[in-house]
């Protein structure tokens, strides 16, 4: 039996292999792009918000906010009792949020003695809907803040503001 033969032995136990195996080979070979399919298209379609979110500071209180971040996403500055600049992109997710942000001081504030200060404050995360890609982070006096998401550049209206201090005191 020379070469040729030796091969059409090795070739016709593949294919007797194949008839048998074929389509348990193939079937493990396409569940892997079946599951991720799959996965994808239910994370798409039903999956929880998620994606890049763009971070909107408000500032009413009475000192420049020289930088912020929410999770670890650094936000903008502003200006005291300014607001509306924006940082895109980051990541933020889950039920608690930890704010940290610097306080600098307007001239008149140095010569009166206040300096640079970093705070800290652990609050709940609102709930993010679909389309609410924005997170408007607003600074109140008495190192109070606020959390809001939208879908846009948007303020919230008293019926957003009133419905999310009622859930954050359900919370509590």
């Amino acid at each position: 039996m020379g070469w040729f033969g030796k091969y059409q032995k090795i070739d016709s136990v593949v294919n007797r292999g194949y008839a048998r195996w074929g389509k348990w080979l193939w079937g493990a070979l396409i569940l892997p792009l079946v599951i991720y399919f799959g996965w994808s298209v239910w994370a798409a379609v039903w999956g929880p918000p998620s994606g890049p979110v763009t971070l909107i500071i408000h500032s009413e209180i009475d000192r420049p906010v020289l930088g912020f971040s929410v999770n670890g996403v650094a936000g903008a500055n502003a200006f005291a009792y300014g607001g509306g600049k924006a940082t895109c992109c980051g990541s933020i997710s889950g039920d608690k949020a930890e704010v940290v942000w610097t306080l600098s001081t307007t001239r008149a504030q140095y010569d009166a003695g206040l300096r640079r200060e970093t705070r800290k404050l652990t609050l709940p995360l609102p709930k993010r809907q679909w389309g609410e890609n924005y997170l408007h982070v607003y600074f109140l006096p008495e190192d109070n803040v606020r959390l809001w998401w939208s879908t846009g550049f948007n303020h919230p209206d008293s019926h957003d503001i009133k419905y999310q201090t009622t859930e954050l005191k359900k919370g509590k």
